[in-house]
């Protein structure tokens, strides 16, 4: 798939995290960065932006609505009541912030995707440090280089930005514990396991 323009920001905000400033001397191509992105993409549809009401005497307007995350790729679409796209004077993508020019009632809703900047500098990190771990240390004529600490560096840095990715959930069913007969009709007695 060919970059998507409206990943340019957030291509940018990732080559700063990671130290990799386009141009001749670039590590990653935009389409790695987007790759890396897009695994942990997460499609969001109709979710309710929080609004932020402006008082001006006894007149509310709502004007500022704002998303509990950030890091939105800029082909997002604002809703109103689900049913009628509004668009907004300025958008804020990165912090999931979006101001109208005349008073947009709630409830709005975002309908677009979401990225974990953190985790994708972190993936592209430790791809890049396993390019330096194959390096050797040298010494000569009484000089010691060693290029190993660029491998470890790098991965210090990974994982100061695992420690600063979003935190997922799964959920796990357990197959080998069956309730008993008696138990399946009510849900809100005590199984097996809790007795354990």
């Amino acid at each position: 798939m060919p970059v998507r323009s409206t990943m340019a920001a957030l291509i940018s905000r990732v080559r700063l995290l990671i130290n990799d400033p386009a141009g001749a001397s670039q590590q990653f191509a935009d389409q790695d960065i987007q790759d890396v992105l897009d695994e942990a993409r997460e499609d969001v549809r109709y979710v309710a932006l929080a609004p932020a009401p402006t008082y001006s005497g006894s007149t509310i307007s709502y004007l500022d609505y704002y998303a509990d995350l950030g890091s939105w790729e800029d082909d997002i679409v604002l809703k109103q009541y689900r049913i009628i796209t509004v668009t907004p004077s300025a958008s804020e993508n990165i912090v999931g912030h979006w101001t109208f020019a005349v008073t947009t009632l709630p409830p709005v809703f975002a309908v677009g995707k979401l990225y974990d900047v953190y985790r994708g500098a972190a993936d592209l990190l430790e791809r890049l440090s396993a390019r330096y771990m194959l390096k050797y240390n040298v010494v000569a004529d009484g000089q010691n280089l060693q290029r190993s600490q660029m491998a470890m560096a790098i991965q210090q840095l990974a994982r100061t930005y695992r420690m600063q990715q979003r935190a997922r959930t799964i959920q796990v069913t357990r197959s080998d514990l069956e309730a008993s007969a008696s138990q399946r009709g009510s849900l809100l007695q005590p199984v097996e396991i809790d007795y354990m």
